[in-house]
C-alpha cells in the first residue's frame, strides 16, 4: 500500500520540483491572512513528541544564555551560532515545572534516539547538548554520544521534576526549566518560562536578573494578524492559495507520508499499524479508504510515539494533530487520484479548521486533540478534496463531533496510534457520510446548525473537564 503511495506523491514532487504547480493571484478577500506567517507559526516540523521536545527546548535555552550561544535581550532573542557542549561535571541541577498537561503529555513518550527511554527526564538532559537554534527540531541531530552523556546526568539524579500543582480552570501551557551550572568555579543559575506555545518563550532569567521578557500575547506581531472566524472565511483563504503557499502545504503532506512509511515497514511502539496490515493481508479487514487510512494513520503513530528520529509536521502545536488533519487528506487524494492543488487545498483547510477548534479549547486539556480538534479539520478536508460545498463540510464537522467527541487525553505514549488511527478513519467516514448526505439534526447534543457554533461548544466542554484532567493526572503521578 504505502509503496504506492509514496510513488505518487514522488511523481508529485518532482513536479512541484520544477515550479510548474499552479499559482493563484490573490483576490479581494473576506479575511486579510498571511497564509505563510500561519504555516510559519502554526504548522510546523517537530521531531519527537512536542511536549518533552519543548522541555528540551527550554533547557536548551538554558544553556545557550550560559555558553552565549543564545542572545537574550529586550527586543528578542537571537542565536549566535556558536554553540559549546557542555561538560557535564559542571551540571549542579536540572529542575523541571510544568502545568499538569505538559506533564500528562511528556511523561510515558518514547524520545528519539534513545532506543526506547522514556519521558521529560532523559529529554531535558539531552536537550542540554542540544542546538538550540533547531527549536523543536533540536533532536532531529541527536547521536548515540549525546544519549550517553545525558544519562549519565541521570544516573547522578541532577535532573527533576516537581510535582504538579497545576490545577487552573483553563488549561495554560506553561514549562519552567531552571539549570544550575558551574562555568568557571562560581554556580550560576538560568531560569527559562515557556508559555502559551511550544517555542513561545516568556521570560528568562539569568541569577534572579531578568534577562528577557515577551510582550503580553495579545499585543506580539503572530498573533495580530487576522484569523477566519468562519468556514466562508477559511474557503475562501483556500481557494486563493498561491504556489508558493501550496508548496509549503505540501512539503508537511509529504513529511507525514514519510514517518508513515517507516512506520509501516518497521515495527515501533505499540505496532499497531503492522497489526492491521497483517489483519488486511489474512483478509479479515478489506482493502477500502478507510482501511487503507487507519493503516497509515497508526503506523505514523506508532513511529513518531515510538521514539523513531523522524520529523513530523505538526499543526496547532501537536504533531499527532498534524498527522490526524495530513494523512486522511493525503491517502484519499491518492485513492481517487485528485490534483495535488485540490489536495493542498484541502490539507490548508483542514490546518485552518483545526486551528479554529484549538483556539476554541486551548492547546492542551482532557479531551483528546489528535482526534478531535484534527479530527474535525480532517473531515472537513476530506470533503472539501471530495467536491464537496460549504453545506456538505459543515455537515462532515458536524457528524464528527457528534461521533468521538468524548474521546479523552491520558497523555501522550505508544497508544496514541489507537486514537490516531480510529480518527483519520472516523474523519474520513464522515465526509463520505455528509456527501452521501447524512446530517445529525440539531436537537442532538452539542450539535449546532453551524459547525463554527459546535466547535465553540466543544471548546466549553473541554474548559469544564478540570476535574477529569486532574483526575487523568493523578492517577499517572501515583504509578510514578
Amino acid at each position: 500500500m504505502f509503496i504506492n503511495v509514496r510513488k505518487y506523491f514522488g511523481i508529485v514532487a518532482d513536479f512541484l520540483g520544477e515550479g510548474r504547480l499552479k499559482s493563484v493571484a490573490h483576490k479581494t478577500v473576506v479575511i486579510n491572512m498571511n497564509v505563510m506567517d500561519f504555516l510559519k507559526n502554526n504548522v510546523r516540523p517537530a521531531t519527537g513528541c512536542t511536549e518533552p521536545v519543548a522541555v528540551a527546548y527550554a533547557t536548551s535555552l538554558a544553556y545557550g544564555i550560559l555558553s552565549g550561544a543564545v542572545q537574550a535581550q529586550e527586543q528578542g532573542i537571537s542565536f549566535t551560532g556558536e554553540y559549546l557542549v557542555p561538560q557535564g561535571e559542571r551540571v549542579e541541577s536540572i529542575l523541571i515545572k510544568t502545568d499538569r498537561d505538559v506533564f500528562k503529555n511528556a511523561l510515558a513518550v518514547s524520545i528519539p534516539g534513545t532506543n526506547g527511554q522514556k519521558g521529560m527526564l532523559i529529554a531535558s538532559a539531552m536537550g542540554l547538548y542540544c542546538d538550540p537554534s533547531q527549536g523543536l527540531n533540536l533532536f532531529s541531530g541527536v547521536t548515540s554520544e549525546t544519549v550517553a552523556k545525558a544519562n549519565q546526568l541521570l544516573q547522578q539524579n541532577k535532573v527533576g521534576i516537581d510535582k504538579v500543582t497545576d490545577a487552573d480552570s483553563k488549561a495554560t501551557l506553561d514549562i519552567e526549566v531552571t539549570l544550575r551550572y558551574i562555568p568557571n568555579g562560581h554556580p550560576q543559575e538560568v531560569y527559562v518560562r515557556l508559555r502559551e506555545d511550544h517555542d513561545r518563550v516568556e521570560e528568562i532569567r539569568l541569577d534572579g536578573q531578568t534577562r528577557y521578557k515577551a510582550l503580553p500575547l495579545e499585543k506580539s506581531a503572530t498573533r495580530s494578524q487576522q484569523f477566519p472566524t468562519s468556514l466562508e472565511e477559511m474557503l475562501d483563504v483556500v481557494r486563493n492559495l498561491t504556489g508558493e503557499e501550496r508548496k509549503e502545504v505540501y512539503r508537511g503532506i509529504q513529511m507525514n507520508l514519510d514517518i508513515a512509511d517507516a512506520g509501516s515497514k518497521n515495527v515501533y511502539g505499540l505496532g499497531h499499524g503492522a497489526s492491521l496490515q497483517k489483519l488486511l493481508e489474512e483478509g479479515v479487514l478489506s482493502d477500502n479508504l478507510i482501511t487503507r487510512v487507519r493503516i497509515a494513520a497508526a503506523c505514523a503513530g506508532d513511529a513518531r510515539m515510538g521514539g523513531a528520529n523522524i520529523s513530523v509536521m505538526s499543526t496547532a502545536g501537536s504533531g499527532n494533530q498534524g498527522i490526524t488533519a495530513l494523512i486522511p487528506v493525503a491517502i484519499t487524494g491518492e485513492y481517487f487520484h485528485k490534483p495535488i492543488d485540490t489536495i493542498c487545498e484541502a490539507a490548508m483547510l483542514s490546518h485552518l479548521v483545526t486551528k479554529y477548534t484549538a483556539l476554541q479549547s486551548g492547546h492542551l486539556s482532557a479531551l483528546c486533540g489528535c482526534a478531535i480538534k484534527a479530527g474535525v479539520g480532517a473531515a472537513a478536508g476530506v470533503t472539501y478534496l471530495l467536491g464537496g460545498n460549504l453545506e456538505q463540510i459543515n455537515a462532515a464537522i458536524n457528524i464528527m463531533s457528534a461521533n468521538i467527541t468524548g474521546m479523552i487525553c491520558d497523555g501522550a505514549k505508544e497508544g496514541c496510534a489507537l486514537k490516531l488511527s480510529t480518527a483519520a478513519g472516523t474523519a474520513t467516514e464522515s465526509a463520505l457520510m455528509a456527501l452521501s448526505g447524512v446530517r445529525v439534526p440539531t436537537d442532538n447534543g452539542i450539535i449546532y446548525q453551524h459547525s463554527e457554533d459546535t466547535l465553540k461548544g466543544i471548546g466549553k466542554i473541554s474548559a469544564s473537564m478540570v476535574s477529569t484532567d486532574l483526575t487523568v493526572v493523578e492517577l499517572m503521578q501515583n504509578k510514578c
